[in-house]
């Protein structure tokens, strides 16, 4: 009797400890977030050229990237950079093809997802063009510095030196000069005309807020206007 009295309380600790243990097996691992995806076609910095649809006013275009670890899907985003409007497709695949307006330069991006997140790519350029042409109009400028928003301290001092930098590029690389228009209304002043380097000073007041914008012009006279930034001086 004494010896299965025993038996009992050594099964129901045995249940006990396999209980405990189960329970501090703790949850599964979550799922890394994706890896980064290496864009291929088209590419960065280019002419894209395709046939034009019947209304010959937009094309088919086809979009490549190398696959990711750990994705569930892609998203891929294309933006006009002439109205700066983007759309967004949603895909399993590495590769996509949508019809987009001809003589328009895009951008675009993908970003691989899962439950855990997102990891997006670099941004590649190019130039959807129906036919082909002698010269392409550059890139509009992406303007870095000083970011949109941004307020920049004077710390008491009645003007600031603030450097403006941003970058250039164009699909036939013959980028003759940037011109940049800074005022405190709507970036239509110039103060800098044509000059090659893609960064510039300029000592201006505090307590005001500016609006800044870059002109891209390459060697044959065609031009691209780049978003408009505006800063503030406290």
């Amino acid at each position: 009797m004494i010896m299965t009295h025993k038996i009992k309380i050594q099964s129901i600790a045995v249940l006990f400890v396999g209980l405990i243990l189960m329970g501090c097996g703790g949850k599964d691992e979550p799922m890394p977030v994706p890896g980064t995806t290496t864009l291929s076609l088209p590419a960065n910095n280019t002419a894209c050229l395709q046939g034009t649809s019947a209304s010959g006013t937009a094309a088919s275009v086809s979009f490549a990237w190398r696959s990711a670890t750990n994705v569930d899907n892609y998203q891929l985003v294309i933006k006009n950079l002439n109205t700066q409007a983007s759309e967004t497709f949603t895909t399993k695949d590495t590769l996509y093809t949508t019809t987009l307006a001809i003589n328009t330069p895009y951008s675009w991006t993908i970003s691989a997802t899962n439950v855990s997140g997102k990891t997006n790519s670099d941004s590649w350029k190019f130039y959807l063009s129906g036919a082909a042409s002698s010269s392409y109009a550059p890139f509009t400028a992406d303007l870095t510095s000083p970011a949109s928003g941004t307020t920049i301290a004077s710390n008491g001092a009645v003007s600031v030196q603030v450097t403006f930098q941003w970058a250039g590029s164009d699909p036939d690389n013959d980028i003759a000069g940037y011109s940049l228009y800074l005022d405190n209304t709507n970036a239509t002043t110039q103060v800098i005309s044509s000059q090659t380097a893609s960064t510039a000073t300029q000592t201006l007041t505090t307590g005001k807020t500016y609006y800044w914008k870059i002109v891209t012009t390459d060697k044959v006279g065609n031009t691209s206007v780049s978003t408009i930034n505006s800063f503030r001086i406290n």
